[in-house]
């Protein structure tokens, strides 16, 4: 009975032990070439393509590993300037689309009925020139406009646009881009004189203190709350927003304002720092204009009406004011929670001359 036991024990040794197995062969990681580091062999790649992640456009730069034409694998690309080599949990699924079991891979023609076939591509480019163009004769070149998406890089915008207006002749076109970002355009176009944020992402990383406005940006933008954590000032972090969120939560400050009470906050926050002194007269008088008028415009609103409006004690709101005053690099953020406001223009104007006081 012994020497059964012994015999049987060494076969469930070499087993737990075998090198050379199938389940082994596809965990064992073997070095691959491209500093891609160590992968199975079963997913070793031939090359690779670079492509930005397309889900938040945060502009995050991605390495897809091909072999054999296919994608099979995807890591972070260390030389992206946005990224350096890290992805949050939606760049690590960027290829989980080309596994969706409703994946379209192939054009589809409808058909009467509804029901839609599927046919070449060179059957679908025919279809689509000669109805476009057939809408364009009857109803003229006003009849036919895009609409693109958020998720296509800056490059296939612009090809969109191009191809679209010179290619096409199409006189209209938009996207969520423009759609999603209106307020913050407009904003930007009448304080600044151009559509285009004054800031980098370096920013995040040299601020002492860091308003963050209608944003979650732990959960909405990892990347970006990554660059907050590297910043070597130790910055206070302030929070506006109604709701308790991870950002709220790991915040030096959490401003839990009532819903809709966000351009009173800033308004009271203005007059705070023109009744005190805290502001830069030599810089307003020298690069902006209006100021005047802008100062008796937020005049009434004094921190017992903003505290009122907003249901933030009024320390607390003192508490943002000290904070804009003693920063030496205060950067305001703002996301979706202020853009789709039904006052986002007025409000993205608000924190804007807080950053130009």
């Amino acid at each position: 009975m012994s020497r059964v036991r012994h015999t049987l024990g060494d076969m469930w040794r070499g087993l737990w032990r075998q090198t050379d197995g199938p389940l082994t062969q596809r965990l064992e990681l073997a070095r691959s070439h491209g500093g891609l580091g160590l992968l199975p062999a079963g997913r070793q790649p031939t090359h690779t393509a670079s492509l930005v992640c397309g889900f938040c456009s945060t502009g995050c730069g991605l390495l897809a590993h091909l072999r054999d034409g296919a994608a099979v694998g995807i890591s972070p690309d260390p030389s992206h300037v946005v990224n350096r080599g890290t992805a949050c949990p939606k760049g690590w699924e960027a290829l989980a689309v080309l596994r969706a079991a409703d994946r379209a891979v192939v054009p589809l023609l409808r058909q009467q009925g509804g029901r839609r076939r599927p046919i070449s591509w060179r059957e679908a480019l025919k279809v689509f020139c000669v109805r476009i163009k057939d809408l364009q004769a009857r109803y003229g070149p006003h009849s036919v406009a895009f609409l693109s998406t958020g998720q296509i890089a800056t490059e296939e915008m612009a090809l969109l646009g191009s191809l679209a207006k010179f290619g096409m002749g199409l006189l209209h076109g938009d996207g969520n881009t423009r759609q999603c970002m209106a307020t913050a355009v407009t904003a930007y176009k009448q304080s600044f004189g151009f559509d285009a944020p004054p800031y980098t992402y370096a920013d995040l990383e040299d601020s002492d203190v860091i308003f963050l406005i209608g944003s979650n940006l732990c959960i909405a933008h990892p990347i970006l709350w990554q660059r907050i954590l590297q910043n070597p000032h130790q910055p206070r972090i302030i929070v506006v927003d109604p709701r308790k969120t991870e950002t709220a939560m790991a915040a030096t400050v959490h401003l839990p304002l009532r819903p809709k009470s966000d351009l009173g906050l800033f308004y009271g926050i203005a007059r705070l720092l023109i009744q005190r002194g805290w502001i830069d007269r030599g810089y307003i008088r020298r690069h902006t204009s209006g100021f005047e008028e802008f100062a008796a415009h937020v005049e009434p609103f004094t921190i017992e009406r903003v505290a009122g409006a907003t249901g933030l004690p009024p320390p607390l709101i003192e508490q943002a004011a000290r904070a804009i005053h003693l920063g030496e690099r205060v950067s305001f953020w703002w996301t979706m929670g202020v853009n789709q406001s039904f006052e986002g223009v007025r409000t993205a104007q608000a924190i804007i001359n807080l950053a130009l006081m």
